[in-house]
């Protein structure tokens, strides 16, 4: 089932691709944060998150931009801009674009029956964590971790769950036939957990995988 539910993901990959080549140009620097949103953009609700990336002290912002052609009912995200996602980090006079990515960001309709898959935006010790959920009977999400090291922002860290929307298991932690994995890539620690149907555990499995060359955030499309 997992298998099935990020071959969805995986499908989505064409959005990415279409929003890199309609993303808008950002300016370098502004003395706000609303300086950074362009014509035909607005940010999403709950879309901005606080706190110090680069570790100078300072609160830095991250921003999800939405197209209001989002809005419309003929909206085609293989075929119109797409939400991007925007990094700015503070100085003396304001702000200065740290890293805009262009395919980080699902779209309004990649949340199937669920609707909306964005869950969330936060910035905890540094560490810039983006969250999608979606699905219908069955609900995935992932959620992702990135860092600011070596002058980038790259993906140190992803959580994916699938699980039934009807309800989790009494006495084991998810719902029949669901999944959770979550693996470290600067360390190669991962940890994997698979339940029956009956609600039975099949897998619950911790170790360390030889860590691979870590993903830019600007280069990062949420799968598998």
């Amino acid at each position: 089932m997992r298998a099935f539910v990020f071959a969805l993901l995986a499908g989505l990959a064409a959005f990415p691709a279409y929003a890199q080549r309609l993303a808008p140009t950002i300016p370098a620097s502004g003395r706000t944060a609303a300086a950074f949103v362009p014509a035909g953009y607005a940010l999403l609700p709950e879309g901005r998150a606080t706190g110090d990336l680069n570790q100078d002290g300072r609160p830095d912002v991250a921003l999800v931009l939405r197209p209001l052609a989002e809005n419309r009912p003929y909206y085609d995200s293989e075929t119109m801009p797409g939400r991007i996602l925007l990094v700015l980090f503070a100085t003396a006079r304001g702000y200065m674009l740290a890293e805009q990515a262009n395919q980080v960001m699902l779209c309004k309709n990649c949340g199937g029956q669920y609707g909306d898959p964005f869950a969330g935006l936060t910035i905890r010790k540094g560490v810039l964590v983006v969250n999608h959920y979606g699905g219908s009977s069955w609900r995935w999400g992932v959620s992702s971790k990135f860092r600011y090291q070596q002058r980038g922002f790259y993906l140190i860290g992803e959580t994916t769950t699938l699980g039934r929307s009807s309800g989790d298991c009494e006495n084991v932690a998810g719902s029949p036939g669901g999944e959770y994995h979550d693996i470290n890539f600067v360390t190669g620690a991962y940890e994997v957990r698979k339940i029956s149907e009956t609600c039975q555990v099949l897998v619950h499995q911790r170790g360390k995988r030889k860590p691979a060359p870590l993903r830019r955030l600007a280069n990062y499309t949420p799968e598998t």
